[in-house]
């Protein structure tokens, strides 16, 4: 995925503590045979998507469902399977990588195991980024000579393609169940922003005001946008309301900032890195408060990937036995 230089980075602005969280049950789990499993997305009812490699040359996608049940696929010929997240329809939603290695396809899998594989038109490089609540998926795509450019593709399967005017990129990173998408562009200056397109296609553009730059990760039902602005050799975490207002925050002892997700409440999970370049798992509750929300057994390093409206959390860390497991995370 293509992201924001880490030297354009923000200093540090609105602090929040960073405690212990409240109590929490957390599971870990594995696909049979997996040393790195990376859970993706989780839904309403606790089922998980992801993808794990048992070899470090291939990776498979796998879903777990609420009682733990693991079932592993892949799309026809894939090298590299990679679930983005699964819908209340039990459709999951991704990108792959196929033997030869030289593109990206994306691809819907229906709760039956069907698989529809899909491209942008003209391109030999498919990412499938997010997803809404009525099957439209956000992503970008570019040919082999070609600059990242948005589409949009409607549950029927027509794909709309999108750029931001005068962009050099346009990375759509996130969808929300109106069909508005937010994501990063490049300008000519080479200056990385952000951007939210409403479902009428019209596209408003925004920065991190007088803190520097933007990078959307991702946008939740009521239009806010969660990412990470840069400046001045750090990064810290934003949230922007609809109407435009931004909230800046950061665990306490944070470097580097970057939320990942956020749920239907505002509740927002990312990651945060110390001086000791161990990174971190956050939780922002709604009213501001920030937990640490690390595995009990994790020995360097969590990465939470998603968060749904029960506050289920969902994510990776890599343990003491140098493996990368998964977890999950119940309030």
């Amino acid at each position: 995925m293509i992201r924001a230089s880490a030297a354009l980075s923000l200093a540090l602005a609105a602090f929040a503590i960073a405690g212990p969280a409240r109590a929490a049950t957390y599971i870990t789990f594995d696909p049979p045979g997996s040393d790195f499993t990376a859970p993706a997305g989780i839904d309403a009812n606790g089922v998980i998507v992801g993808n794990f490699s048992a070899d470090n040359f291939t990776a498979g996608g796998f879903v777990r469902a609420a009682d733990g049940t693991i079932t592993v696929f892949d799309p026809h010929g894939s090298e590299v399977t990679e679930p983005r997240g699964i819908d209340a329809d039990g459709r999951i939603y991704g990108d792959y990588v196929p033997h030869n290695r030289e593109r990206y396809h994306g691809f819907v899998r229906a709760a039956d195991g069907s698989i529809t594989v899909f491209d942008a038109p003209g391109t030999n490089v498919t990412r499938v980024m997010a997803f809404d609540a009525q099957g439209g998926i956000a992503g970008y795509f570019h040919g082999r000579h070609g600059n990242p450019t948005g589409f949009v593709r409607t549950p029927e399967g027509a794909i709309l393609t999108f750029k931001v005017p005068h962009a050099i990129f346009t990375l759509a990173y996130g969808i929300n169940s109106s069909g508005a998408v937010a994501g990063v562009y490049v300008g000519k200056n080479l200056k990385i922003d952000s951007f939210i397109r409403a479902p009428d296609g019209t596209i408003t553009t925004f920065g991190a005001p007088r803190r520097g730059e933007a990078d959307a990760t991702a946008i939740n039902a009521a239009g806010v946008i969660v990412g990470t602005c840069y400046c001045n050799g750090t990064a810290s975490g934003f949230a922007r309301a609809a109407d435009g207002t931004f909230a800046f925050f950061d665990p306490t002892n944070s470097t580097d900032t970057e939320p990942r997700a956020i749920n239907t409440s505002g509740e927002i999970v990312g990651t945060y890195q110390t001086a000791d370049n161990v990174q971190h798992a956050f939780l922002r509750e709604s009213d501001g408060t920030i937990s640490t929300i690390d595995p009990p057994d994790s020995a360097n390093g969590a990465t939470p990937t998603g968060i749904n409206d029960s506050g289920a959390i969902v994510g990776w860390y890599q343990g003491g036995d140098g493996s990368t497991h998964g977890f999950i995370r119940t309030p």
